[in-house]
């Protein structure tokens, strides 16, 4: 019997360290659909006429629009996109992503958040046919989504564009497809935001901020944590990113973007568990397409690590601040232009035509009429 005992401690010791060590490959195989996407029929879309499918429609005060699309919190059971309507989800997504998400643009103005067809994690990671049906499938929701938004906010008003995980896959199809294609919603943007995963820097270059209180331009960038080595590696190589024609490409295919707000030395990080954000320090710098950031010294703002938890949503948003200042900054500049460009259109329409050019006259020579006497 003891020999028994120590062969099965020996076995278990044994699968727990080959567990260990490929903890980042038992992750994705628990999450795995196994089927393809032809065999496989999603989940009815979004009503969003409804207020059902909506986190919040046009919620809050501000001179700025918010048009936000959440994280990807759906782990899999067996399909490629999560119903946008799971009962089980609503709890995390309103009382823990929208605060720690939206909130460091909320006090701008009125938000929008679609609730939508989430693709599963494991699209994250593969390069296959079902990881982009099931995004097409979560950007048709958006884009619908979108739509409405345009349709119920005051047309003059400025807006910002603001997704987080794969949903920053999303606002940058939005932003290439929808919005710079119009020249007047170019014109009304604000900024869009693409935060934690990467973009090709190809395709987005062009769009992206190149400096503090620029409007009309992209700000995105994939925060890493600079412990999460494998993380980095799989974001940089064996992640699919967009093209410029709104096709995905994998992520080792060119260079990534790294185009982030101002980050001080010292900033603020707020966790779903604090009343008030947290002042720390932290260190964050565009390394081969990501920002790495050091683990901030306080416990409570050190994120988990281990099979697979980091590529979750967080119950942390390292860059609180530092987007909420951001955001601030790129929306007033974006008002200031709005207005001067709207005081020279009505100085316009107030001129009168130039007259056109001037001619010469040449003055004729006189001839008299003959008459008898002559």
């Amino acid at each position: 019997m003891r020999a028994i005992a120590l062969i099965m401690t020996g076995t278990f010791a044994i699968l727990a360290a080959l567990a260990w060590a490929f903890q980042d490959d038992v992750g994705l195989w628990l999450i795995n659909p196994s089927r393809s996407y032809e065999a496989y029929t999603p989940p009815p879309a979004p009503g969003y006429a409804s207020d059902e499918s909506w986190l919040a429609r046009g919620d809050g005060d501000g001179p700025v629009d918010i048009f936000f699309i959440h994280n990807n919190i759906y782990r899999g059971d067996g399909r490629w996109n999560a119903p946008h309507d799971r009962d089980d989800q609503l709890p995390f997504l309103r009382d823990v992503l929208l605060p720690l998400e939206a909130g460091p643009f909320q006090a701008l103005g009125p938000l929008w958040a679609p609730r939508y067809r989430q693709p599963t994690f494991y699209a994250r990671f593969t390069q296959k046919q079902p990881g982009r049906a099931s995004r097409d499938t979560a950007y048709r929701d958006v884009s619908a989504a979108f739509s409405l938004f345009l349709a119920e906010r005051a047309p003059h008003r400025p807006y910002i564009v603001v997704g987080y995980g794969d949903g920053a896959l999303l606002a940058a199809r939005l932003l290439e497809q929808r919005i710079e294609p119009n020249v007047e919603l170019k014109r009304r943007m604000a900024a869009a935001y693409a935060i934690e995963m990467p973009l090709s820097l190809g395709a987005f270059g062009d769009m992206a901020c190149s400096r503090p209180g620029q409007p009309r331009c992209l700000v995105a960038f994939a925060p890493v944590d600079r412990r999460f080595t494998r993380y980095q590696e799989r974001l940089r190589s064996r992640t699919l990113t967009l093209r410029a024609d709104a096709g995905y490409v994998s992520t080792s295919d060119g260079p990534l973007l790294c185009a982030p707000p101002s980050i001080p030395a010292e900033t603020e990080a707020l966790t779903a568990s604090s009343a008030a954000p947290i002042r720390t320090e932290l260190w964050a710098k565009c390394e081969g397409g990501l920002l790495l950031f050091g683990p901030p010294e306080e416990g409570a703002l050190r994120q988990a690590r281990f099979f697979g938890r980091q590529w979750l949503p967080d119950r942390i948003n390292h860059f609180y601040g530092a987007l909420k200042l951001d955001a601030f900054d790129r929306s007033a500049a974006v008002l200031a232009l709005l207005k001067d460009e709207q005081r020279q259109e009505e100085i316009d329409a107030a001129t009168p035509p130039p007259f056109g050019p001037v001619e010469e006259i040449e003055v004729a020579p006189i001839n008299t009429v003959p008459t008898d006497r002559q």
